[in-house]
């Protein structure tokens, strides 16, 4: 009997061993499992962090072309106020020049008007 439980005892230890192997062996499966999804996710997490980086990287580009374009579209704006404004002296120097001329040309007309009224006078005076 002793035997008996002895055989009893080897065969429950063996069990034991060989199901503590299969947990263990399972176990080890699961752990790399786990690290095989954890590499994996943290791949896909670093190719969309570089994708992030690069499309900021693309954007900062773009902005920066942009901004030199806005200067240079603000220099051609200031040099074409700059036109402008001395386009407005030069109009408001003929405006007074034009007035000038209609006032000389009313006055002059004016003038004539009265010369061809007083020749007018003298001429009938001398008729009579």
């Amino acid at each position: 009997m002793l035997d008996e439980m002895a055989t009893q005892l080897n065969q429950v230890k063996s069990d034991h061993k060989e199901a503590l192997s299969d947990l263990k062996l399972q176990h080890e499966k699961e752990v790399l499992s786990v690290r095989a999804r954890y590499e994996k996710e943290l791949r896909v997490l670093h190719e969309e962090k570089n994708r992030s980086e690069e499309e900021i990287r693309q954007q900062l580009r773009e902005e920066k072309g942009r901004t030199k374009e806005l200067e240079g579209l603000q220099q051609q704006v200031e040099e074409l106020q700059a036109q402008v404004q001395a386009m407005e002296g030069t109009k408001g120097w003929f405006e007074r020049r034009l007035k000038e001329t209609e006032e000389n040309l009313e006055k002059n007309a004016l003038q004539h008007q009265e010369d061809i009224q007083r020749l007018q006078e003298e001429h009938t005076r001398q008729l009579e």
